[in-house]
């Protein structure tokens, strides 16, 4: 089973006076109620804070709520979460403006100005835009120093606090989408019915196209602070209607409010929308305009599940506090508000997906314990024999390398590296016609070994049946390539020979009339999509080999048709390029490459590399792998490099092996330092870089240097070395 879990916190209003501040009194029970609680639906990979985290908004009162969750998030830790924080700005995480404000008294009339409401959208810099930033400015500048994780990809929107992140796991992508639903709510009167919640906040944060971004996930999430009933009706109908679509969000988790809720709503067999409320987190014991209700303490855990069939369920754990008859506060299961099972959480509900997940990844390989027979065994290199001595081979020796896989070796899914979200997009892409896989990188950036896991997954959820066809187009000898009819001829016997099939399919078919594109499409169409109930995947290493050739437009524009022919339906592409993929776009209405966004594969990510030294069964410390991100930044190839050296050698020090004085990477600089010699143009423009500083380079050459990895663009049109390894190149 693959899962997202996350907790759910609300409303703890640090900061507040006048009331009594629950806090102190009760961290200790929280903590032991969240360590019964990570048993049953733990580890957590969120916390989902929605709003009113402070009383005032006031600078202090985040730095205290600093102090807060610091001891909260060490304890999560130590539990086994490590969980990313999104949080919405509620209507206490403002500063309010002075009411007689001539933008305040307007903006408290909203529904009457309709003008108003354009120019707020269309303007930043309108007056009633300035005045909602400086209101949440103390949100805004906590959340760029708050010290706690966030997504890597996350977007901040139009208002202070709204966002849209994506959080993959398992091969599941989950959207959050985040709105500022207080914006409005800039004074202490009621305001009930009477805030606002706009599309155009929904599509500037999850960049320019709302529905769009939604159909890149399996399931998505909306965070506001407030219920969507405390929208004015115009506005309700317009969420409803362009945000919170039916079946859009698995669910809408807000605050604000003192009760726990679930409600779920379908009307005239649409699909249903769900809103979850939560309780405060111990903050104010009384609100309302007059602090006349008594709010109830709590929070909730939640977990989207996928089965083996991938059948999606939510299920929710509700947690409430409750004081004892002697006095004191405990924590238990919320059977006020929901109707639990005997694991304390809701019982599963059905969950449609927005688009068909990838398959199942394979776990990583399992700790190796040295000595067993199959596994790995790291030994010490020898000394070297002194001067003289005799020495004679050995009858024992341990075929280390079998075992301890070298750089640039064959794939093995053992060895593998997941890049989730890159896999995740382009299994999703390998999932419907029309829609080629291009993977972008430089050279030795795990193209090959990317496409191979591809072509593992795609097998497995075929069950077998979907038919392979791998090329590289370095392996066209000069003759090939001596025309665009030789080229076509050769593509078609590689095809061919690729599904072991027969070669009289090529004479016949090249027997009929037409042209080369047209006689080759014949052969996919009555040969090669045939042998496949379900799928042929063709993949083709270095595609822009052909670039530069006189017939690359012909040869692409005719990938682009078999993408878009329906007569292919089952043929799907995986095309890989070291080429910058606007370069090779000349004619964009022949070009394959603008079918669907490129898919980057760029440097191994912190949390990646040090996967790949659990493998190698390093003992690295954290001055190791800073060391080496600061020499190899995450260089696929070269991390390999130095971790299969440093095993040989019984797991040394990073240190000790990428100190120039070694020699480690003279082979791998010595092949560039050769090519850069012979292209003297490239050679100038490398010597005008430097690792830490930028320079500007001409684009015929710029693109060049960052296919092969050495050149990086920072800023527009501003290049500089892409590691630092680069300046021990000898020019």
């Amino acid at each position: 089973m693959r899962s997202i879990s996350w907790l759910h916190f609300t409303d703890l209003h640090q900061g507040q006076d006048g009331q009594s501040w629950l806090w102190p009194g009760v961290k200790d029970i929280l903590f032991e109620d969240l360590e019964r609680l990570h048993d049953r639906c733990g580890p957590w990979d969120l916390v989902l804070f929605t709003g009113d985290i402070t009383q005032r908004g006031k600078a202090e009162e985040y730095e205290r709520f600093n102090h807060t969750l610091a001891p909260l998030w060490r304890h999560l830790e130590a539990l086994g979460s490590s969980p990313q924080l999104l949080v919405v700005p509620g209507n206490h995480d403002l500063a309010r403006p002075e009411p007689t404000l001539p933008e305040a008294l307007i903006l408290e009339r909203w529904a009457e100005f309709p003008s108003v409401q354009e120019d707020f959208w269309r303007d930043p810099g309108s007056p009633y835009r300035r005045l909602v930033d400086r209101a949440f400015a103390n949100y805004t500048h906590w959340l760029a120093h708050a010290p706690f994780p966030r997504p890597d990809k996350l977007r901040q929107g139009v208002l202070p606090g709204d966002f849209a992140a994506t959080i993959t796991k398992d091969g599941i992508n989950l959207g959050v989408l985040g709105l500022n639903s207080a914006f409005l709510q800039l004074g202490g009167a009621d305001y009930e019915g009477r805030l606002a919640l706009d599309v155009r906040q929904f599509h500037g944060a999850s960049g320019g196209d709302g529905p769009a971004w939604i159909k890149e996930h399996e399931l998505a999430l909306l965070l506001t602070h407030h219920p969507s009933s405390w929208l004015s009706g115009q506005a309700r109908d317009h969420f409803h209607g362009e945000i919170h679509t039916p079946g859009r969000f698995a669910a809408h988790v807000c605050g604000h409010l003192h009760d726990h809720s679930e409600t779920v709503i379908a009307i005239g067999g649409a699909r249903s929308r769900r809103q979850l409320q939560g309780r405060s987190l111990f903050g104010l014991e009384g609100f309302g305009h007059a602090a006349q209700l008594e709010r109830s303490h709590g929070y909730s855990a939640g977990r989207i599940a996928l089965d083996d069939d991938d059948n999606a369920t939510l299920r929710i754990w509700p947690r409430v506090a409750r004081r004892h008859a002697a006095g004191h506060w405990r924590i238990i299961q919320d059977l006020d508000a929901f109707e639990l099972a005997d694991d304390q959480g809701t019982a599963p509900e059905p969950l449609a997906l927005l688009r068909r997940p990838a398959p199942r990844r394979p776990p990583p390989p399992p700790p190796r314990d040295p000595g067993r027979s199959g596994e790995y065994i790291i030994v010490s290199e020898p000394a070297p024999p002194a001067q003289g001595a005799f020495t004679s081979p050995s009858t024992d020796l341990t075929p280390i390398n079998a075992r301890i896989q070298p750089p640039g070796a064959p794939y093995d899914l053992t060895w593998h590296i997941q890049r989730d979200e890159a896999e995740q997009t382009a299994l999703n892409y390998l999932d419907q016609p029309g829609a080629p896989v291009v993977l972008w990188g430089p050279e030795k950036f795990g193209k090959t070994w990317t496409t191979q896991y591809l072509l593992d997954c795609v097998q497995h959820q075929d069950g077998g049946d979907a038919r392979v066809i791998a090329i590289n187009l370095d392996t066209f000898d000069f003759e090939s390539r001596r025309d665009y009819g030789s080229f076509i001829l050769e593509l078609a016997y590689q095809i061919v020979a690729a599904l072991g099939g027969d070669e009289s399919w090529v004479a016949a078919t090249w027997g009929a009339r037409g042209g080369v594109n047209q006689r080759l499409g014949r052969l996919m169409r009555e040969h090669i999509t045939p042998l496949s109930a379900r799928r042929v995947i063709l993949a083709i290493d270095r595609v822009d080999a052909v670039w530069g050739l006189p017939f690359k437009d012909d040869c692409f524009g005719m990938l682009r048709a078999w993408a878009q022919d329906p007569r292919l339906a089952k043929l799907r592409l995986i095309l890989a390029i070291s080429t910058t993929p606007t370069m090779l776009i000349d004619r964009p209405t022949q070009s394959p490459f603008n079918l669907t966004p490129p898919i980057m594969l760029g440097d191994l990510a912190p949390a990646q590399v040090r996967e790949l030294a659990r493998r190698y069964q390093l003992p690295w410390s954290d001055a190791d792998f800073k060391g080496l991100d600061a020499i190899v930044g995450g260089h696929p190839y070269l991390i390999r490099h130095v971790m299969h050296r440093a095993a040989l050698a019984g797991g040394v020090a990073a240190a000790k092996l990428i100190d120039e004085s070694t020699g480690l990477f003279d082979d791998f600089l010595q092949r560039y330092a050769r090519r850069l010699r012979s292209q003297p143009e490239l050679l100038d423009g490398l010597r005008s870089l430097r690792s830490e500083s930028l320079s500007a380079l001409d684009p015929a050459i710029s693109h060049r240097l960052e296919s092969a990895g050495l050149a990086v663009e920072e800023q527009v049109g501003l290049y500089r070395l892409r590691y630092r390894l680069y300046e021990r190149l000898r020019l």
